[in-house]
């Protein structure tokens, strides 16, 4: 998709590699950028506003966890600029010892905010039909010991994602769906990952292993990340770890049974 010239929503824009993304996003002359976020970051936003002052800068405040707000969030986004043609759903939280937030913020505000976006984006209802992007993790393609919750909500979104992007839902929409699995990245996310992950209190010698792993800058995700939505189709899942991205391809286990004779 090319981005010049989009109305792009990033939940989640204000975070470690949210804020790398949004500001590529101007840099590629977006028409607006309109960042959904729990707290509002007056400094970035402010930053943003003033560097790059030929799109539309602003800020919603919505909290993943919480249903009413994401419905509130797209609803003033849609009078502020009138059509989304780009949904990030970029947000996420490890913090395995509150399993309800986790599931909350990773998995059920993944799926309502992207159910909000393809109502707002759908031809059927008017929109212009565009793309959602869910960002997963590498954990959400497999088993990911070191943090079970997180794994357990990441793979259902890669799932979730997977599904919406079927035909079915697209030709009568017009809206894509590509999801996004970045490696361990040096956020604030990977910090203090001892008092944030199931593992630590079993095996502290595995997280010591993981930790060992170099994360790769946000700024190289950001741009790969960016390269994704140019060129990656419906339904694509792409993996974005050490500085580089590859596309990866699910087999598909399940079919729907059918009845014969």
């Amino acid at each position: 998709m090319q981005i010049e010239g989009k109305n792009v929503i990033f939940i989640g824009g204000f975070g470690g590699v949210g804020s790398k993304c949004s500001e590529l996003f101007l840099r590629k002359s977006v028409k607006s950028l309109i960042i959904f976020d729990r707290l509002e970051n007056e400094e970035f936003l402010s930053y943003l506003q003033n560097t790059y002052k030929n799109s539309f800068v602003g800020y919603v405040q919505m909290n993943l966890a919480k249903r009413e707000t994401i419905s509130k969030a797209f609803l003033e986004a849609h009078k502020m600029v009138g059509h989304f043609d780009i949904v990030v759903n970029g947000a996420g939280v490890v913090q395995e010892s509150n399993v309800d937030l986790m599931v909350a913020v990773n998995l059920t505000g993944v799926i309502h905010s992207s159910l909000d976006a393809m109502e707002y984006m759908s031809i059927a209802n008017g929109g212009h039909g565009g793309l959602v992007v869910n960002i997963s993790s590498t954990a959400g393609l497999g088993t990911f010991e070191i943090a079970c919750v997180y794994s357990a909500s990441t793979c259902a979104v890669t799932s979730f994602t997977r599904s919406i992007a079927s035909p079915i839902y697209n030709k009568k929409t017009g809206v894509n769906f590509i999801t996004v699995c970045p490696g361990p990245t040096r956020t604030p996310m990977f910090d203090n990952l001892a008092e944030k992950t199931t593992v630590a209190k079993y095996s502290s010698e595995t997280l010591d292993e993981y930790v060992k792993v170099p994360p790769q800058c946000p700024e190289a995700l950001a741009i790969n990340f960016m390269r994704v939505l140019e060129t990656g189709k419906n339904g694509s899942i792409w993996v974005l770890e050490n500085e580089e991205m590859h596309e990866i391809d699910f087999p598909s286990l399940c079919h729907p049974i059918r009845k014969t004779g």
